[in-house]
């Protein structure tokens, strides 16, 4: 049994494409405990939504989960058929999607799209589930909760249905929540507040949460752990302040520096240099290789492995033993 409420050991998630194949998730590991917050952060096209993804046995052709293991309270998830896989999706593991408007069905009204899941996992009678379903309209501070029931996604602003988002994904009390970039497209006062909701429901439930995004900002409000994803592989990963505070992969550091800082003035803020490499066509050796100034020629030859520099922190790069600097 494992001692970690989830368990991702050595996940490989490929897609074959006529071009060639995507290695979008190559060999990551990572673990969530109850109650805790894990940040995966990284640019776009790294590989994080897939791995969520992947957790939630989503991944459809021409993508394929190649191996590793999911281990979910000891079980490993992708032995699971689909019947019972469809038991924990959504009772147990849920997922708040990117967009809402994309996730939410158009053409059914707010008060069904919650009741389905609360009639399909928790046995409620139609009646029971409405109940319930205003209950989580209010929980996630939606006013007017009695009406916004019997309204459609169309009629709420796009911070109200990422709520509903939020209130279907917990109808079912989850042990775990998949948040996929939960607050893009929402203006910052909104954002602010769904974060604070998420918090709250954390501290409540004690549902652990799985937060996908590439805003350091909201990693640093509300991660416990952080895993930082490159080109499909885990680059460097640790304690959210230890992270924050010594940061030793040269990717981290320079998503750190991109981030403007209230208490310093600059002209401009830094950039990482070059592009995210074509997943068809990777650099030979490490990944991050040519976007590196600190690179060396066995920077260019070879793959790094990840490895712990102190305890729980851990980074997967040839020239973080000598001090980087920031």
């Amino acid at each position: 049994m494992s001692k970690h409420l989830l368990e991702v050991k050595d996940l490989k998630t490929y897609f074959y494409t006529d071009k060639g194949v995507v290695k979008a998730v190559d060999g990551v590991d990572f673990h969530i405990d109850a109650g805790k917050t894990l940040g995966i952060v990284g640019e776009s096209g790294c590989g994080k939504s897939i791995t969520s993804m992947s957790v939630m046995r989503l991944i459809q052709k021409p993508g394929k989960i190649e191996s590793g293991e999911i281990l979910y309270q000891g079980k490993n998830l992708l032995e699971l058929s689909e019947d019972q896989m469809r038991s924990i999706r959504g009772n147990e593991i849920s997922m708040i999607f990117q967009e809402p408007m994309t996730s939410l069905n158009p053409v059914f009204t707010i008060g069904y799209q919650i009741s389905e899941a609360l009639m399909l996992h928790q046995k409620l009678s139609k009646k029971e589930a409405r109940e319930k379903a205003i209950e989580m309209l209010n929980l996630v501070q939606i006013p007017r909760a009695e009406k916004i029931v019997d309204e459609y996604p169309h009629q709420l602003s796009g911070g109200m249905r990422q709520r509903v988002m939020i209130a279907m994904a917990l109808s079912c009390m989850p042990k775990i929540l998949i948040a996929d970039e939960p607050t893009t497209a929402l203006d910052v006062t909104i954002q602010a507040q769904i974060l604070n909701l998420m918090n709250d429901l954390k501290q409540r439930l004690n549902t652990a949460i799985m937060l996908i995004t590439h805003d350091l900002g909201v990693v640093a409000e509300m991660a416990d752990y952080v895993v930082v994803m490159y080109a499909g592989k885990v680059v460097e990963e640790g304690p959210v302040k230890e992270l924050f505070a010594n940061p030793k992969h040269p990717y981290t550091i320079g998503l750190l520096k991109s981030k403007p800082n209230l208490h310093e003035e600059r002209e401009r803020l830094d950039s990482i240099p070059g592009m995210v490499p074509n997943p068809i066509d990777l650099p030979k050796g490490c990944y991050f290789h040519p976007r590196c100034k600190y690179a060396t020629d066995e920077c260019r030859q070879g793959q790094p492995e990840l490895k712990e520099l102190n305890p729980k922190h851990k980074v997967s790069c040839f020239v973080a033993s000598r001090e980087v600097q920031k």
